[in-house]
Parts: C-alpha cells; structure tokens; sequence
C-alpha cells in the first residue's frame, strides 16, 4: 500500500480563501480543495495554487479593481489609443529587432512589413529594406496614434 504524502489543508487561510475541505477531484495527481472566499462565494482551487500565492480569492478583488484600472488606463490615453502600445518593448518572437515590423519572405526576397494599429484598423506597408522600414513605421505612428510625437 502507498502512503499519501499529501498534507490536510483543511482549515487553512490562504489570502481570502479558507479551505473547508478537499473535494475529492484529482488532475494529474493534484488535489483540488473547496475553499470558502471572504465574500462567500466557493470556490475550488488546487493545492499548489494555494500553497504559492497564485490564488488568494475567488477573483472578487481582481474584478473590484478592474473598473479602476479601466478608467485610469481611459484618462491616460488619448481617444482611440492604449499608451502601452506605442512603446518599444519587443515580444519575445521579433525577428527584427523592432515594434511594428516583421520580416517576410516575398517572391524569393526578404521585405519588411509595418503594421499600425489604430481604432482597430491596420496601416502599415512593405518596405525592402529595415531602414525604410523603421522611417515608415514613425510615420505611421505620428499620423495615427495622437500624443504619439508627446510621448
């Protein structure tokens, strides 16, 4: 017979979580744990999730800021833009080196697509070299996102 190694929760706080008791579901070997949130609801969270912060609640104190961070996020942009989209911080998967440009491969050369996003609407061009490219790219910006020149 196996000996469980698993610890009783039951009781426990975590954040505005208190266990009540384990609910019986496993997901590759993890126990899931009924958990009562501060402001009543339940809610059923797996133990590693409680033991490393993860999960504190049952996602009432996330959706509470949320209008908050709505409303500053409005006041901070101007009308049509988010600000943190004019930055320059790259994704993990830019080939280029660059926010806004890709390189592709078109009719056996190698091109540089621009693509501005504004109001849901895309603008940008292909470019054959990464310099015209980037001069495209600031144009693009000025000319669509307002405030971009104050940023």
């Amino acid at each position: 017979m196996i000996e469980s190694r698993a610890i009783d929760l039951t009781g426990r706080h975590f954040g505005h979580l208190t266990v009540i008791k384990d609910d019986g579901t496993r997901s590759s070997r993890a126990i899931a744990w009924l958990c009562r949130c501060d402001c009543g609801k339940l809610t059923h969270v797996r133990t590693q999730a409680l033991n490393s912060g993860a999960i504190t609640s049952c996602g009432h104190v996330q959706r509470a800021k949320l209008p908050e961070l709505q409303e500053k996020r409005r006041q901070e942009s101007p009308e049509g833009t988010r600000l943190d989209q004019l930055g320059d911080t790259l994704s993990r998967n830019s080939a280029t080196g660059y926010r806004n440009i890709s390189a592709t491969h078109r009719y056996g050369r190698l091109q540089y697509r621009v693509s501005v996003v504004y109001q849901r609407h895309q603008h940008g061009g292909l470019c054959d070299t990464l310099e015209e490219a980037i001069e495209l790219r600031e144009e693009l910006r000025r000319q669509w996102w307002p405030g971009y020149d104050e940023k």
